[in-house]
């Protein structure tokens, strides 16, 4: 089994870690399926039931931030904003991820999803800080910061279009 052995500096500390090349590739390709299957799931379940954020916000909401969430589910125009936001978001994010199709921008705004559905209900009912939206959002976080869409999706090849090697910036936004 091969391995890479990498050396990162941070705050003034130098830290080495090592790991397994073969696994790695398996692991991530794993991880943004099935976040991408979770996430269509999430939006489809909501698209055909009579899904409304407002009484998660208005009902649901506690924590230092629990007025701005209070406020925005009891405000119907912010409500007829937010639903087909997280319906649509949900399911563009999951098709994004099984795809592998601008991957980075799929991971970014799913992960700002959770965080935003997180800090709804900060802090967690039965933990002092974790639940199970900001494990989702470190998750998320991970596959992009990994380039999980260089692993069997359309990213790989799109990095590889002559626009993208004279754009290179648009790396950022694939992978």
């Amino acid at each position: 089994m091969k391995e890479t052995t990498y050396t990162v500096t941070a705050l003034g500390r130098t830290f080495e870690f090592t790991h397994a090349d073969t696994v790695l590739p398996f692991l991530t390709l794993a991880g943004r399926l099935v976040m991408g299957f979770f996430l269509i799931w999430s939006g489809f379940d909501k698209l055909i039931t009579d899904f409304s954020a407002g009484g998660f916000l208005a009902n649901a909401s506690k924590g230092p931030l629990k007025d701005i969430f209070v406020d925005m589910g009891t405000n119907q125009t912010a409500v007829d904003v937010i639903d087909p936001l997280v319906i649509w978001g949900q399911i563009l994010i999951g098709f994004s991820l099984i795809l592998g199709l601008f991957t980075r921008v799929g991971a970014f705004f799913g992960a700002l999803m959770m965080l935003m559905f997180y800090l709804a209900e900060l802090w967690p009912e039965h933990h002092p800080f974790i639940d199970d939206r900001f494990i989702y959002f470190g998750i998320l976080a991970l596959l992009g910061a990994l380039g999980a869409g260089r692993i069997l999706g359309i990213d790989s090849y799109l990095e590889r279009t002559e626009t993208v090697k004279k754009m290179p910036w648009l790396k950022y936004l694939l992978g």
